[in-house]
């Protein structure tokens, strides 16, 4: 999966690769691992999600719903790009819905 996006609080824009994307990556991505699995994103990305690993630890997976562990699985990492980062502009390759996901 890749996904792009904006990202408005710091006025930057980003890249995650994961998966068999991971080759893709954009060039200066910073590799993020987490229980086994690894993503490269670009280094602003890269620290909110180390920091987001560290302090905050779930995902919201919808605009209601429960918050999730999060996780490197691709639907957990999609729901918290749009859901607590905000500004996914477009993905490619994308995962199908987490399974608890809230759909109306």
């Amino acid at each position: 999966m890749i996904v792009t996006g904006f990202d408005d609080r710091q006025g930057v824009g980003y890249v995650l690769s994961t998966g068999a994307d991971l080759a893709g990556a954009p060039p200066g991505s910073h590799e993020v691992r987490h229980d086994g699995r690894a993503v490269k994103a670009t280094p602003e990305l890269a620290t909110l999600l180390r920091d987001a690993l560290t302090r905050h630890q779930t995902a919201s997976l919808g605009w209601q719903g429960p918050r999730v562990p999060l996780t490197f699985d691709e639907a957990t990492l999609l729901g918290w790009l749009t859901h607590d980062v905000g500004g996914v502009i477009s993905v490619r390759n994308p995962p199908p819905p987490h399974p608890r996901a809230h759909r109306p």
